[in-house]
């Protein structure tokens, strides 16, 4: 392994776009082009785009050193061209050297690897295959300066993550990993809507209900979006499978609109969201048969967000589909035709001002600039398992004292992992499924 990925996996560096799969181990490889990912395509989110505003030197940093460890021989940005003042940054740092921008139109999902990959590169990531696969890697922005800080020994124990929504001050923060959900909303002035608090954890598109205050920030946590518990949205991620099922059932008329916009149709994979749905009316083998068509859904959620006019729910179907596809570990064979982008792809991008519209965010669309958060936890809950792959080992015990940046989670023998390390520095008091680190 090379010093530089050594130091990668020291670091505990994991794929911070939402992923979570092990830096150390996408980059022990060789490949011909690296793909920096600045799209950010989830509305309302600022994350990515603050990042590389105020940490411009280390995102270049982090592409020229994995661009070394991988042998890559081009560096591609690839950035929303509305992002002019970070592109103006960019260009100012990549002049006379081997880094390219690519500029995107703010549309969604710009930042899927495999949309990013073609729009980029013009190559199409093979059936069930990665971007290295055809020579290409792809490392979303904060994960890259991650890598520039773990080349001078500093582990993963921040975050960046937009909270926004229903909150007084929309805002951008880098917080320590552990800390709850409840203490970053309240560094974003509080909800303003009574009662429970909902939000929408990772994203308004592609996130998951979270409801917990006291749930803890991992590295996998990109922002929360806050909203009143009847928003759609809301109501949407609280339907139970019986109920999208049922609905699904009797109201789809196979109008064909969940496929035509989605994107890795558009790309020409075999992806067909309204062939899943038939398998809502049948059982057994003729489920089967339509299942096929959800083993490349990228689960975007567009299909059931957007595209439909009934308002139901492909995506959860084509999951719903995928599940039982591994479950019964049946055989998915690629049609027998060369991989090829749909004649329409380039003029079926749902824009970001449009999603936002449908979404009914648009009282939400407020910008989330950046503060430095001076917030010093009294206790933090690290999940063993933030990443991709098996639950870390633990390496302390209750009563130890740990100091902050100290390892204390290790990958299992044998298996695909990360490491982990202390956001504070104080006691451990409790060892289970999380480590518990309270300060002193």
């Amino acid at each position: 392994m090379h010093p530089i990925v050594e130091k990668v996996k020291e670091a505990g560096v994991i794929g911070a776009g939402g992923a979570g799969f092990p830096s150390h181990v996408k980059y022990n490889t060789q490949v011909e082009i690296l793909l920096a990912n600045g799209a950010e395509c989830e509305p309302l989110l600022y994350k990515d785009k603050e990042l590389m505003r105020l940490f411009t030197g280390e995102v270049k940093k982090g592409m020229e050193t994995v661009a070394e460890a991988t042998g890559a021989t081009r560096s591609i940005l690839g950035i929303k061209a509305k992002n002019v003042e970070v592109i103006g940054q960019f260009k100012q740092l990549f002049g006379g050297t081997r880094h390219e921008i690519f500029q995107m139109g703010d549309y969604y999902p710009a930042g899927d690897e495999y949309v990013l990959v073609y729009e980029a590169t013009g190559r199409l990531i093979p059936y069930g295959g990665y971007p290295v696969n055809i020579g290409c890697i792809v490392s979303n922005v904060e994960t890259l300066l991650n890598v520039a800080l773990s080349q001078l020994g500093v582990p993963v124990t921040e975050k960046f993550l937009t909270v926004t929504g229903a909150v007084k001050e929309p805002v951008t923060l880098r917080v320590p990993i552990g800390i709850t959900f409840g203490e970053v909303l309240e560094m974003a002035g509080g909800s303003t809507v009574p009662g429970e608090v909902t939000a929408l954890e990772g994203g308004a598109m592609m996130g998951r209900l979270q409801t917990n205050l006291k749930a803890p920030v991992t590295k996998l946590t990109g922002g929360y979006i806050v909203l009143p518990s009847d928003h759609y949205l809301i109501r949407r991620r609280n339907q139970s499978i019986s109920e999208i099922k049922k609905i699904g059932q009797s109201a789809c008329d196979q109008c064909t609109y969940c496929t035509e916009f989605c994107p890795r149709y558009l790309l020409g994979y075999e992806i067909e969201p309204h062939k899943v749905m038939r398998t809502l009316g049948f059982a057994g083998e003729k489920a089967d048969y339509w299942s096929k068509f959800a083993v490349n859904c990228c689960e975007c959620n567009l299909c059931s967000l957007f595209s439909c006019p009934e308002g139901l729910d492909p995506k959860q179907a084509c999951v719903r589909s995928k599940t039982n596809i591994k479950l019964k570990e049946l055989p998915y064979t690629p049609p027998d035709r060369p991989l090829k982008a749909h004649p329409m792809q380039a003029h079926r991008k749902i824009s970001i001002k449009k999603l936002i519209r449908k979404l009914d965010l648009v009282s939400y669309n407020r910008p989330a600039l950046y503060r430095e958060a001076e917030y010093h936890p009294t206790r933090v809950v690290l999940p063993l398992k933030q990443h991709f792959g098996a639950p870390c080992e633990p390496l302390v015990a209750v009563g130890e004292q740990v100091s902050l940046g100290q390892k204390i989670g290790t990958i299992p023998e044998g298996k695909l992992g990360a490491e982990l390390h202390a956001s504070i520095s104080g006691k451990v008091t409790a060892v289970n499924d999380s480590i518990t680190i309270e300060a002193e």
